[in-house]
């Protein structure tokens, strides 16, 4: 087939005619279209996150009062967040397999070995309890409360997007920072406390 007969099959049949090296010249149309619809629907789901009937109780901005959440305290005693009323509480969202998450709890350690009025929460996402403990256990994490939440759904509540977040909650139980990604260096864990005083 000649190179004017292909090119003007492809021009009846709508497509992109291929170069000569088998690249295409210009992006489908169909495909635009899809790419262009997956943009706006990822869009739209976003501004409609905080607003979804499961996320009722969503964290909101600094300012919001933190959501309230059970766990189990070492010793087997069950403890709420708000059981922390009158001490500032740093939450911490992470996961083993995040390594910022990883790389910073050598410095939430630093800060929360300085800071013994402060309660430091570290929520650790949809994993086993034993491997959480192994994992701070070889830190030598002993300053951190590691927290399960086995279906995420403290995690939910708070609205987290991404680990590491971390929420500083006042004496009275209001988020007054919070730092989504990490690794968080000695000095943000800091200013954070400062803000949550």
């Amino acid at each position: 087939m000649s190179q004017e007969r292909l090119e003007g099959e492809h021009a009846r049949l709508g497509s992109t005619p291929v170069g000569r090296q088998g690249s295409p010249t210009a992006l489908p149309r169909w495909l635009a279209a899809i790419i262009i619809g997956a943009i706006a629907v990822a869009s739209l789901a976003a501004l409609l996150w905080p607003a979804l009937p499961f996320n009722r109780q969503f964290a909101g901005p600094t300012g919001a009062n933190a959501p309230d959440f059970e766990y189990n305290a070492p010793g087997g005693s069950v403890l709420r967040l708000s059981d922390h009323r009158g001490r500032v509480v740093v939450v911490n969202f992470w996961a083993t397999w995040c390594l910022p998450c990883r790389q910073e709890m050598p410095a939430l350690q630093r800060v929360a070995s300085g800071e013994s009025d402060v309660v430091f929460l570290e929520v650790d996402l949809q994993e086993s309890g034993d491997r959480a403990r192994s994992f701070m256990d070889q830190l030598g994490l002993d300053r951190l409360r590691p927290i399960l939440d086995t279906d995420g759904a403290t995690t939910r509540r708070f609205g987290v997007l991404t680990l590491p977040s971390t929420f500083f909650v006042d004496r009275g139980g209001v988020i007054r920072h919070l730092e989504l990604g990490g690794p968080l260096s000695d000095e943000q864990i800091r200013l954070g406390i400062a803000k949550a005083r």
